[in-house]
């Protein structure tokens, strides 16, 4: 069992393919551990007493009990985001364990949390690549783009999907 370096290239690069945070959004959350009190005081207990077993290969029947262990640093901005996409990243068993840790009240707002970012992922695909079918020249007047309209019913449509009114901010 090999506990990665977090601020890597690789990892901030599996992190980046793994959730809707990107490599460069992830490095930028580590170069906190340079000044923040919280999240040092948070990764100290994190590679003490779950990182081992996050990244060993041990089968859900003996993940250790961390019951409470994580809800003082999930108040604390960047220990949140942190345990956010490490639980985004994790199988099932260990997703599970993870929130095991946090208070009920915390569990819901991490859970509605991946849920914002698994819309916010799939709105960014859609967004990135809905006109990859569209040859331009048949949908333009004289050189102007007749699509607009259409474009910003989609974007509307997208910005309901996303359901911005209820991402939640503690």
């Amino acid at each position: 069992m090999t506990i990665p370096n977090y601020a890597s290239d690789e990892f901030a690069q599996m992190v980046g393919n793994k959730t809707f945070c990107g490599p460069n959004a992830w490095k930028r959350l580590m170069t906190w551990l340079e000044v923040d009190e919280s999240f040092k005081l948070f990764m100290k207990d994190w590679l003490e007493y779950i990182a081992p077993t996050y990244h060993s290969e041990i089968k859900d029947k003996n993940l250790p009990n961390i019951s409470g262990l994580l809800e003082e640093h999930f108040e604390n901005l960047y220990p949140a985001f942190f345990i956010l996409r490490l639980v985004q990243i994790a199988d099932i068993n260990r997703q599970k364990w993870i929130f095991t840790s946090l208070s009920e009240k915390q569990q819901q707002i991490l859970y509605e949390w991946i849920h914002d970012s698994e819309l916010d992922a799939e709105k960014g695909r859609i967004t990135d690549h809905w006109l990859d079918g569209i040859n331009p020249e048949l949908v333009s007047y004289n050189g102007t783009p007749i699509f607009s309209s259409v474009k910003s019913e989609i974007f509307t449509a997208l910005s309901i999907i996303s359901n911005q009114t209820k991402k939640r901010l503690r």
